[in-house]
Parts: structure tokens; C-alpha cells; sequence
């Protein structure tokens, strides 16, 4: 869901490199590096984390080291090859692109964290996105939602039949029902696809990732995934979205969203900071996209988001696991500083969605739930051609037929 920036190693001292840098991966013992991106705060769980684990454990030093996000996640699978791993790195789980969990894991870059005594309490529907399904190779910090934010209040539609009503009532005020951002760099359009599809593909078939893995179903011979295209395609022709909306950033959808000109947005659940950054004084809430006309077959895309790993070539793989171990048994209160929840439930009746998500709880308890389907994805092409072609439906070009034969194209079952 990211792209990708180049890096030149070394030499190119103006991008600057993750962990230990350029000089070798010496260290003392009770030493311990973690390499992170940086979120813009001063004080982030991770560095929360480290400072507590120091307390925890005196004598240890553990350096913290961060860089912007997509320096990170396109440094990391480099770094992780040689005799520079940092320690414990996060990144982002499952698959996607290059430094994400899984296809580090392809690679053979991540130790085997399966023996670890919080690996047995991942939730069954996120092993695959922490591991390989059988063994864990991921920590799983934080849960991820795809749904619909909108100013309290605003009326919630219930069926996609509402939803296209809605679009049409709001385009006769002169207004759009749903904010939206067709520039390269919004990654909006994929969002909604994912909301669609949760409901007319998952709703059918739940283990269909799996099988797509396996390569025993294909995108364009889907039934669902052919009704999900069709109904991004009814979306834009009922005026969902603004005219000439291809060419929108986010920040523009978020301004027209703060300002009223749209009534609502399909959005993960992290990207409420962008939102109410554009509406100060607006109070947000988040209920389910409904991508279906039987609420029964309402299904939300959720999972992990991010997670800590342990490098196959980390100096001290030991450190590292304690390290991790620590962050797992504090989850609750680190989540909390991140405005998250935890991946692993941190009991029985904790709450599995942010306060403001709170419509998404009974979906996430239940299991009434898809994957966030590009982690699932090994070839990081995939998204860029599914998003790429759902910008090309809202400009008036393809049939949804002519994005999914791409996407089948360029599928491969590993990481490349």
C-alpha cells in the first residue's frame, strides 16, 4: 500500500539508513538496537517500550532508531541481508511490498518467533498475516479496520441500495456522499475496492486468500470479485464521488470532507488524524461499509497492521525475543498511546476497535470480518494495478473485467 523510494546505500549519505548505518554491526553486550519509522511524535509506543524495557532490565541499552516511513520499509529488506540487521524492526504484516512481513519472510530475512509464549494467543485469522500460518515469524502490534468515517450523527446507510441512494440525494444538494482521492499517492480508490469485496467475495468464500495463494481461484473467475468491480463501477456512475476526482489528492478529499462538500469517507481506521485534522471541531465516528443489500453478508476488512520482528541476522536474537516479549505483555497500555488496539486481544472482554469505531466491535468480536486483502498479495505489482484500475473506472475507461485479467497476470504466489 506504499510506494517504493529508492535508496543507494551507503554512499548516499543524503537518504539516511536504518539502524546501525553504514559501519558494521558491532556491539556490546546488552546492547540492543530497534529500528522503527518515524510517526512525527517525539515519544512513540516503541520508544515508550524501550525506555521501560531498560528499567526492566538494568544494564541493557537499547537505541531506538527511526527513519520516514517509506525509507524504512524500503531500506529494511537490504539491511536485513547483511551484517547490519538491527535487532527488532517493525514493519508492516503480511504481504504488500518488499520490506513487509511476509515477503521478508520468503526470503529467509526473519527468525522463527512460533516458540515465543504470546505466539499461541494470535487470533487464527491473523496467523497468516503474522507468519506462514504454521510457524510465526511476527509480533502483531495493532488492529487495522476498513470502514466508512463520517461527522456523529450523520445518517448510516445500511445496505449498498442506501448507499447508492445516498450518493444520488447528496449530488442533488450539490454535494458528494463519499470524499475521494484519485491521485497516485492517495491509495483511496483500492480502499473501497477492499470494502466491496468484503462483503460480495468473503462473505461467500472466507479462505478465498488462501486459495488464491495456492493458485486454486483466480481474480477475473470470481464471481465476487467480478460483483465488487460492478458496484465500484454503479458507485461512480450514481455520482458517489466529485467530478474530475482521479486527479484528487487525499489532503483535497479530507478539506472537502472537513468542510461538508462531502458527507463521508471509506478509510482505514488509523487515518483518523488526517480527517480530523480537516475538521477541528467535528467529533468522527466509523461504522461498516455495507457492501452488500442483506446486512447478513456485511462483512469488514480487518487485521493486523504492523509488528515487530526479530532479523534471521539480529546480533542479539535473544535480547531481541525478551525485548518483544515485553511489548507483548504491556500491549494494552502501548496501543493505547498509539490511539490502536491490540492485535492480541488483552483479555477476554477487551475491546477489539478504537472508542470512535465502536459500530465495528461486533464485527471484529464475531468474526463477521475479511482480510485486508493485498496482505495477502506476494507480488507488491498487484496493488498498484488494482488501484491503478479502479482510478481508470472513474475516469470511464475499463471494464471491471479488464482490471481483474491484469491482476491474474501478474500473480505469483511468492514474493519476488
Amino acid at each position: 500500500m506504499h510506494e517504493r523510494v529508492k535508496l543507494l546505500g551507503c554512499a548516499a549519505l543524503a537518504a539516511p539508513l536504518l539502524a546501525t548505518g553504514c559501519g558494521g554491526n558491532a556491539r556490546g553486550d546488552g546492547e540492543l538496537v530497534v529500528s522503527a519509522w518515524d510517526d512525527g511524535r517525539p515519544q512513540s509506543a516503541v520508544d515508550v517500550a524501550a525506555r521501560d524495557f531498560e528499567k526492566a532490565n538494568p544494564g541493557v541499552k537499547v537505541t531506538v532508531k527511526k527513519t520516514p516511513f517509506d525509507q524504512h520499509l524500503q531500506a529494511l529488506r537490504r539491511q536485513l541481508g547483511t551484517g547490519r540487521a538491527p535487532d527488532v524492526a517493525m514493519t508492516l504484516l503480511g504481504y504488500g511490498e518488499s520490506g513487509t512481513s511476509r515477503a521478508l519472510e520468503d526470503k529467509g530475512l526473519l527468525g522463527d518467533l512460533t516458540a515465543e509464549s504470546w505466539a499461541g494467543r494470535i487470533p487464527k485469522q491473523y496467523r497468516s498475516v503474522a507468519g506462514d500460518g504454521a510457524k510465526v515469524y511476527a509480533f502483531p502490534i495493532d488492529l487495522m479496520a476498513i470502514g466508512v468515517f463520517a461527522k456523529k450523527g450523520s445518517p448510516e446507510p445500511k445496505t449498498f441500495s442506501d448507499v447508492l441512494a445516498r450518493c444520488r440525494s447528496a449530488a442533488a444538494d450539490g454535494k458528494v456522499a463519499f470524499a475521494m482521492a484519485g491521485h497516485e499517492d492517495s491509495k483511496m480508490p483500492h480502499i473501497v475496492g477492499f470494502a466491496l469485496a468484503a462483503s460480495t467475495v468473503y462473505a461467500d468464500d472466507p479462505a478465498q486468500s488462501e486459495k488464491r495463494l495456492k493458485k486454486q481461484v483466480t481474480f477475473a473467475g470470481t464471481p465476487g470479485w467480478v460483483k465488487a468491480m460492478e458496484r465500484f463501477t454503479q458507485m461512480k456512475d450514481a455520482g458517489c464521488f466529485a467530478r474530475g476526482v482521479a486527479g484528487t489528492t487525499r489532503e483535497a478529499a479530507a478539506r472537502a470532507l472537513g468542510e461538508g462538500k462531502a458527507e463521508m469517507v471509506v478509510a482505514p481506521s488509523a487515518t483518523l488524524p488526517l480527517w480530523q485534522a480537516a475538521a477541528p471541531k467535528a467529533a468522527f465516528t466509523m461504522f461498516p461499509f455495507p457492501g452488500d443489500d442483506d446486512p447478513a453478508r456485511v462483512r469488514v476488512p480487518a487485521g493486523p497492521s504492523s509488528g515487530l520482528v526479530v532479523p534471521a541476522k539480529a546480533a542479539a536474537p535473544a535480547l531481541a525475543k525478551r525485548f518483544i516479549a515485553h511489548y507483548a505483555a504491556h500491549r494494552a497500555r502501548y496501543a493505547a498511546l498509539d490511539g490502536a488496539v491490540p492485535a492480541i486481544p488483552a483479555g477476554a472482554d477487551a475491546g477489539r476497535a478504537p472508542s470512535y469505531a465502536a459500530a465495528l466491535e461486533r464485527y471484529v468480536r464475531d468474526g463477521r470480518t475479511s482480510p485486508v486483502m493485498d496482505q495477502h498479495w506476494p507480488n507488491p505489482e498487484l496493488i498498484t494495478l488494482f488501484d491503478a484500475g479502479l482510478v481508470r473506472i472513474l475516469n470511464g475507461r475499463p471494464g471491471p473485467s479488464d482490471v481483474l485479467k491484469s491482476m491474474d497476470a501478474a500473480w505469483t504466489s511468492k514474493a519476488p
